[in-house]
């Protein structure tokens, strides 16, 4: 099972002070196949504010102990966690391996390519996400043939999703969001659209695709 990780810096102080540790802490994670990708998020002047992470674990407990096992967890440098188990639906590998800057450690293969999470959140009608929900995997299909939709699928409980769009600036990747029919016909109540860089990729856990059923 997937769970994601998104949670904001509290004290980045303590965030570079740990930033070396927790580099580590997140390759042992990939090295053991607990950790598919991850990241920090970017606000819109392009300072780190978060991180972004995507758990391989056997249930939610076992992803939370990895989120308080972070070294900035333990530094007290986060705001604090929210994981969400979360259902990977569609995948442009190729594109995430070209964002892969395997932290501030090498410089990436391609530090050009930017991608952007759109971490949204369903609104209480289900009636309307059913209904509308057709017309969204196509658009999400759409534009993963165009190149333009990285990672793609639904938290476990259908109360929100997770995109990461392929995008020169923030303004592309909003209108993708802003076209989306989930955003046309209303699902989407609140979503949170930022830069995410990519700093380790685990290819292995990453195999699903848009071919899948829905």
């Amino acid at each position: 099972m997937k769970f994601i990780n998104f949670v904001k810096y509290r004290d980045l102080d303590s965030i570079a002070a740990a930033r070396q540790a927790h580099f580590a802490y997140a390759d042992r994670l990939r090295a053991r196949g607990e950790l598919a990708i991850g990241g920090p998020l970017l606000d819109d002047r392009g300072r780190r504010i978060g991180l972004l992470f995507i758990y391989e674990a056997d249930s939610k407990s076992a992803a939370l102990r990895f989120a308080q096992d972070d070294p900035f967890t333990l530094a007290h440098a986060l705001s604090g966690y929210e994981i969400t188990e979360w259902r990977l639906r569609g995948v442009n590998l190729g594109l995430l391996l070209d964002a892969n800057r395997s932290a501030d450690r090498s410089g990436g293969t391609n530090t050009e390519l930017r991608l952007f999470a759109n971490y949204a959140k369903y609104g209480a009608d289900t009636s309307r996400l059913a209904t509308t929900r057709p017309a969204h995997w196509k658009y999400d299909q759409t534009l993963k043939s165009a190149g333009k939709l990285a990672l793609a699928g639904p938290f476990a409980n259908d109360r929100g999703g997770l995109f990461v769009y392929n995008a020169v600036r923030r303004e592309e990747a909003m209108s993708y969001l802003e076209r989306d029919p989930f955003a046309v016909e209303g699902v989407f109540a609140d979503y949170e659209l930022l830069e995410w860089l990519i700093e380790g990729v685990n290819p292995d856990l990453l195999s699903s695709d848009f071919s899948a059923s829905p």
